[in-house]
């Protein structure tokens, strides 16, 4: 089961037009407002599933040809309480800086 209807600012260790990990903390109403760090990839257009088993509590995703400016972002956050996050990446119409896979229990 996934919700979307959440938004994280997210600050990430390294520019943002690098792979790495970054700080992401979630926004009212999600449950828990706390810090917690993410990996961060750039990924081309196309569908993206992340897997709890490669990811165990997320993924920040941005797109290879469009990451934010500035020392954060606030992005969506796609949160799923199954094994699997399927987001759909064509053209990055839903989330054009990025968005946050975010899996809890």
């Amino acid at each position: 089961m996934c919700m979307s209807d959440y938004e994280a600012e997210v600050e990430p260790d390294q520019p943002w037009d690098e792979d790495g990990a970054a700080d992401v903390t979630p926004k009212p109403p999600f449950q828990n407002t706390e810090t917690f760090s993410l990996p961060l990839e750039h990924r081309d257009d196309g569908p993206v599933s992340v897997l709890k088993i490669s990811y165990p509590e997320g993924l920040i995703i941005i797109p290879s040809d469009n990451a934010p400016s500035g020392g954060s972002a606030v992005l969506p956050m796609e949160v799923s309480i199954g094994n699997i996050i399927e987001i759909s990446n064509t053209g990055h119409q839903g989330w054009p800086h990025g968005i946050v896979a975010r899996f809890i229990d």
